[in-house]
């Protein structure tokens, strides 16, 4: 299983599991740096819960643990980065999910999981920001394809 998710495998670590690949943890406070990029993340605290995949962009969803089963934003899809932000010379890795098509949400302090179903692509440096935008647009058209969403 540790094998897997090094190689950043979560679709077969999530078939040993039975269910995706977790990580669990408190939303706190990022650089902000994707709210800026019209991509605003929720990052995971550092004292999280779960291995860290191998640093890439994932599809996957975002479960606000203290929403009721069956409340519409309990399970949410999200574009999830894994990784040290190397277009901005980042040091600490640190996992972020970007909620699909919302800007609305004020995670700070909630408890989540973010489920980790499949690896879109490995952590790259982009040489502008330009070109990370092509590149995240494109994440998220993919993670609506692995998670079988439709845009609104």
């Amino acid at each position: 299983m540790r094998r897997l998710l090094a190689e950043g495998d979560v679709a077969a670590a999530g078939e040993i599991l039975g269910r995706p690949h977790r990580v669990v943890g408190e939303v706190v406070h990022g650089e902000h740096r994707g709210r800026e990029l019209g991509y605003p993340t929720a990052n995971m605290s550092q004292d999280s819960l779960g291995i860290l995949p191998a640093d890439g962009v994932y599809a996957g969803w975002l479960v606000r643990r203290g929403l009721p089963e069956g409340h519409p934003d309990r399970r949410l899809p999200a574009a999830v980065s894994v990784g040290t932000n190397p277009t901005f010379d980042g040091v600490r890795r640190v996992l972020e999910s970007y909620v699909l098509d919302r800007t609305d949400l004020d995670l700070y302090g909630e408890q989540v999981g973010v489920e980790l179903v499949e690896r879109i692509r490995p952590t790259l440096r982009f040489s502008s920001v330009d070109e990370l935008l092509d590149a995240m647009s494109s994440d998220v058209e993919r993670t609506r394809a692995v998670l079988g969403v439709t845009a609104p």
